[in-house]
């Protein structure tokens, strides 16, 4: 098996290498710079996105290498869950984004895990650079030190990590639905973005594993398979927490969207590009139209 690992903060899981625009340019250089990226994009172009990419994976992370070619990653995420493909999310990643060390992928096995639990946080690197990491970056932890978080780098390097940015732990603790809501509310105004998985930018159901991901449940990838897999809720027995879905033809097609309850009526969720993340009643339009119903993940 071939494992690789992400090297940037943000790299991208592309449908086809043939889906590139000139706008994407310098998201696939090496390094990417996804801040630019996203402040070069016009609105349209960031519409546009919708079925060139599929998700994203953070620094660190594994994922499985399929194949090569052209400079190009056929894989699939492991931590990513999805009916597409039983090993994990498929797609194409930039051959240039990922890295093979073997001692850190037995140490990412071995563990614990720091996980970033701030929105952002900056990584120390041994030789004086810093890096800006996304909330839910997980690398292996191998010591602590002056209020710092030793972790192992991708490239097999040290890192440090601040102590009040990150829990130590092999697995996240379980979390109570109010926790999830209260961590969901650190990201209202943030804008949306098409198989945005980090904060930079989410989609609907990327915040959703997210959220989840951090309160110690993992679900699926998208919406469609997240509604599917938890226990279904009927519309009016909705609760604090529960995932919300929004269905085509009426609430009656397939699903598209996917929010969490905060309460009996409102929902927090990443609506659209051009929209932050927001929350909404179900009494509003085209909601309360659309609206099919929940899955509940909280079964203890």
């Amino acid at each position: 098996m071939n494992v690789q690992i992400a090297t940037h903060p943000v790299v991208l899981v592309w449908r086809h290498p043939e889906k590139v625009r000139g706008v994407d340019q310098s998201i696939v250089t090496n390094p990417p710079d996804i801040t630019a990226w996203l402040k070069k994009m016009s609105l349209e172009e960031r519409k546009g996105l919708t079925g060139l990419l599929d998700t994203q994976v953070l620094y660190g992370e594994p994922v499985q290498v399929l194949e090569e070619q052209n400079g190009w990653s056929r894989v699939v995420v492991p931590e990513q869950p999805t009916r597409l493909d039983e090993r994990g999310y498929p797609g194409w990643i930039v051959s240039a984004h990922l890295s093979s060390h073997d001692e850190y992928i037995r140490t990412w096995k071995k563990g614990p895990l720091a996980h970033v639990t701030a929105k952002m946080t900056t990584i120390r690197m041994e030789d004086g650079s810093n890096l800006s990491l996304s909330y839910l970056t997980r690398l292996p932890q191998i010591g602590e030190q002056n209020g710092n978080i030793s972790v192992l780098t991708p490239d097999g390097k040290v890192g440090y990590l601040p102590v009040s940015d990150v829990i130590v732990s092999p697995q996240l603790p379980v979390t109570n639905p109010a926790a999830r809501i209260a961590d969901a509310h650190r990201f209202l105004g943030l804008s949306y973005l098409w198989a945005g998985m980090s904060a930079y930018g989410f989609d609907c159901s990327g915040l959703m594993y997210r959220l989840f991901q951090a309160g110690g449940i993992r679900i699926p990838r998208d919406a469609s398979d997240q509604c599917r897999s938890g226990q279904s809720v009927f519309r009016d027995e909705l609760a604090a927490g529960d995932l919300v879905f929004f269905a085509y033809e009426q609430g009656k097609g397939a699903v598209h969207h996917v929010g969490m309850m905060v309460d009996h009526a409102r929902f927090i969720h990443s609506p659209r590009s051009g929209l932050p993340i927001q929350v909404n009643t179900l009494t509003e339009e085209p909601y309360h139209t659309e609206c099919c119903g929940g899955a509940r993940y909280d079964l203890g």
